[in-house]
This record gives structure tokens, C-alpha cells and sequence, in this order.
């Protein structure tokens, strides 16, 4: 699967349950896109096709603007993943392969479980 089709799968999936989703299907786009409109969570997968997913969750964390937005990283790579949440202090993680559930699951946890459907970006 695609980084564009598994962006495309979860942001249907998380609409579909109400909550307001932003695309990027690289990882320069999710940088740009974060900055101007900033989500309530930032799901970022490690594996992009022009900018690797470490280096868009450390421009993230350096912008005043998103330094303090949620992180879930996805991976198919542990060793990836558990180098994320130390570099980056990624909030949480998903590995591949998941549910769409785990998904759901990890945007809520954090969120903090508050009530409505904030913005997401994908």
C-alpha cells in the first residue's frame, strides 16, 4: 500500500467517525500544512516518499506553533518507532501492520478523550 492510499484509508475512516481531517501525502506538504493550520494531532508516518518522517516530526517540535502537538508515529519498524518517541518525543505509536481501530483508538488517547471530533491531520 501506498503512503498516499494508507493516508487516504485512515482520513476516510477518521471523517467518517466526525472528525474534521487534513491531508498530506509527503512529508514536506504535512510540514507546510501543520504550520499554516494547526491540527489537533498529527498522525506521521515514518516512511515518506520526499522527506523522511523523522525530520517532519522534528520541524514539528521546533515550530512555535506545533511544538506542542500530539504525535502518532506509524511504522512497520521498531526499531524506528521506539527511536521516534525518544528523538521526537512522539506521543504515541501505531505499528504496522494495524486496525483502523488501533487508529481510532490512538487519536483519542491523544486527544485526551475529549468530547466532539477535533481537527486531525493524516
Amino acid at each position: 500500500m501506498t503512503t498516499a492510499n494508507l493516508c487516504d484509508l485512515i482520513a476516510d475512516f477518521l471523517s467518517e467517525g466526525g472528525y474534521a481531517v487534513s491531508r498530506a501525502y509527503g512529508g514536506q506538504d504535512a510540514i507546510d500544512s501543520a504550520r499554516s493550520s494547526v491540527p489537533d494531532v498529527v498522525l506521521l508516518d515514518l516512511l515518506l516518499p520526499d522527506v523522511p518522517g523523522l525530520h517532519v516530526g522534528h520541524a514539528l517540535r521546533r515550530a512555535a506553533r506545533t511544538k506542542d502537538v500530539p504525535i502518532v508515529i506509524i511504522s512497520g519498524d521498531r526499531a524506528a518507532l521506539a527511536r521516534s518517541k525518544q528523538e521526537i518525543d512522539a506521543d504515541s505509536y501505531i505499528e504496522k501492520p494495524f486496525s483502523l481501530a488501533a487508529v481510532q483508538h490512538a487519536v483519542r488517547a491523544a486527544l485526551g478523550e475529549h468530547n466532539g471530533a477535533p481537527d486531525a491531520a493524516a
